[in-house]
């Protein structure tokens, strides 16, 4: 008798520690909350493409219904705000969060969670914060930039809390202005949810994140004006220069060789300037961008046509005439064909967004 019960009492044990791993996970599906997530984007500024980072100021609203039980019955909503908010939610569900790609703290404005007679509970809130992207962006000035808005769960892993994106927007109807500000402007958005592993519950959780992007483009007038035609100005005088400064046929060679030298090193050094002006404009990246391949264009072309005048005029004056006329006339096809190259290598990165 005693061994059937030992034996009963072995396998009733047994079963339930094999058993026991999906009656936890089946507490945790009944205790799972999905959260509506709606965000509506009122304002994206100051976007840096050298720092890969932009300002954000949003308004967020988080539902979720099924622990709302002290309001159920009741004859209308109820509004929460200030300190009441966080004593509600200090005592049922709180569906904290955080972002997760910013670079600090979010500034809240407006606050308040209101309850509703039918177990529903809605948490608004309207933030400003700083958010960081990544400047993937090889064909700069074209393309188009991904910037991204992480929600990210702070206490509750899945399934405990899922998030379900509903609406994402840009401003509002009644109020007509520019979202999106500064010299770019908006192309698309999208929402989309992920999960990522955090290292609060031990670092085994899996935390829901609600991801929105919002794809943006630079404008082109800006750009030109800025970059394009200063670094084409500068190539087509040094290249001017090369071909229309006067050729020596004499051994003294005058003031123009102080023109010739004096000419393309002052595009050098206009060069460097406009480069150096133009640090918030031109992505911090790892690889070359567009405009990153017209400097070094621009750049070697200049610093050719230098040391090229150079050599020309030594040849000049150590009395090599007909050589260096030779060589005066056969450097402005060597230029063109050079510059040409260099064009059809910067147009490449276009392709490449």
């Amino acid at each position: 008798m005693n061994q059937k019960l030992i034996s009963v009492l072995f396998g009733f044990i047994t079963v339930m520690l094999i058993n026991g791993p999906v009656f936890a996970n089946e507490a945790e599906q009944t205790d799972a909350f999905p959260v509506t997530v709606d965000l509506i984007m009122d304002e994206v500024s100051d976007i840096s493409i050298s720092r890969g980072q932009f300002r954000a100021v949003a308004e967020m609203l988080l539902s979720w219904t099924g622990n709302n039980v002290g309001l159920v019955g009741a004859p209308e909503s109820r509004t929460l705000m200030g300190d009441a908010i966080d004593s509600y939610l200090a005592e049922n569900f709180d569906p904290a969060i955080f972002v997760a790609n910013a670079e600090g703290p979010r500034e809240v404005m407006a606050r308040s969670l209101t309850l509703f007679p039918d177990g529903r509970a809605e948490l608004f809130e309207k933030f400003a914060v700083k958010l960081t992207f990544e400047t993937a962006i090889p064909s700069y000035p074209f393309g188009d930039l991904d910037l991204h808005l992480e929600l990210q769960s702070a206490n509750h892993p899945l399934p405990g809390l899922a998030f379900e994106p509903r609406h994402f927007k840009f401003g509002h109807e009644e109020i007509a202005h520019e979202v999106v500000k500064g010299n770019w402007y908006l192309e698309g958005n999208r929402s989309e949810v992920d999960s990522v592993k955090s290292l609060s519950h031990g670092g085994k959780s899996h935390f829901s994140v609600a991801v929105f992007h919002i794809k943006v483009a630079h404008d082109f007038v800006d750009v030109a004006q800025k970059i394009l035609i200063p670094l084409l100005s500068i190539l087509l005088l040094s290249m001017f220069i090369n071909r229309f400064s006067v050729i020596y046929e004499t051994e003294d060679g005058g003031d123009n060789a102080n023109w010739r030298i004096g000419g393309q090193l002052t595009l050098l050094l206009t060069l460097f300037a406009l480069n150096f002006s133009l640090g918030d404009d031109i992505p911090a990246t790892h690889y070359l961008t567009m405009i990153d391949a017209l400097f070094v264009a621009v750049g070697i072309m200049v610093v050719f046509a230098l040391v090229w005048g150079i050599y020309v005029i030594h040849v000049f004056q150590t009395g090599r005439v007909e050589l260096g006329t030779k060589l005066e006339h056969k450097s402005n096809a060597v230029f063109m064909a050079l510059a040409f190259v260099f064009m059809v290598w910067v147009s490449g990165f276009a392709l490449l967004n």
